[in-house]
């Protein structure tokens, strides 16, 4: 299992929206926000690939502006 830690970056006006898009994505937990835009997230996938394709994902949203890998575990 890959645990990482996720700050996405997005318009602060679109942040409601986008966080509910977030929350839907499988292995994706939305954990808190503020007014400028910033959410953390962490997402869980079987391999570090599914990891990388979930930052893509969540970098497709529109109003996304960013999506930065900020903690990597590796647990068996």
């Amino acid at each position: 299992m890959n645990i990482s830690g996720v700050l996405v970056k997005a318009y602060p006006k679109e942040i409601v929206s986008i966080e509910k898009i977030l929350a839907t994505m499988n292995g994706v937990e939305v954990h808190g926000n503020n007014e400028d835009g910033r959410i953390v997230i962490t997402v869980e996938q079987a391999s570090a690939g599914r990891v990388s394709d979930t930052l893509v994902e969540i970098q497709d949203v529109p109003g996304v502006l960013s999506a930065a890998m900020i903690y990597h575990q590796f647990e068996e």
